[in-house]
């Protein structure tokens, strides 16, 4: 991958855009989408299932397919290229472009408070960047491009 392909893959953070679920050209976007259309109109036949089967899992179905409509609606281009979507309060991109860093690994103020992230999301961040800095960005973006985000 080119580096500039690689620079729009990876949010200033070091969380990879592309795995978000809120991504236009990520995977569960595009997963969501194929498996909605694989299902068709499968809510009758879930109602039908939960009887013929006695399985009350079914009943579930609405809310599963309100969850899946909403994963494969969802149309960030990325932190790169606008307002993160997902975290709104997010002041990572800002600071960015502000400091002109590309990642935040290169601030001379790494680790800060100016993410507005949670705890979790803030020591993930730390983490992420942590590994960036001592292993490279070419071979942190090869270990994690195809890992899930959410672990």
């Amino acid at each position: 991958m080119t580096s500039a392909s690689m620079l729009a893959s990876l949010a200033p953070c070091g969380l990879s855009c592309e795995t978000c679920f809120a991504h236009v050209d990520g995977d569960i976007r595009r997963y969501s989408i194929q498996l909605r259309e694989r299902l068709g109109h499968f809510e009758a036949y879930a109602q039908r299932f939960e009887t013929l089967l006695g399985d009350p899992v079914f009943s579930k179905y609405p809310a599963f397919n309100e969850m899946l409509d909403y994963f494969a609606s969802e149309n960030c281009r990325g932190c790169r290229n606008e307002q993160c979507k997902l975290l709104k309060t997010c002041g990572v991109r800002g600071c960015h472009q502000e400091k002109g860093v590309e990642y935040c690994y290169q601030c001379d103020e790494f680790p800060c408070d100016r993410t507005n992230f949670d705890e979790q999301l803030h020591g993930a961040w730390v983490r992420i960047n942590e590994k960036i800095r001592a292993k490279g960005i070419e071979a942190y973006y090869a270990r994690t491009k195809t890992s899930p985000r959410y672990l």
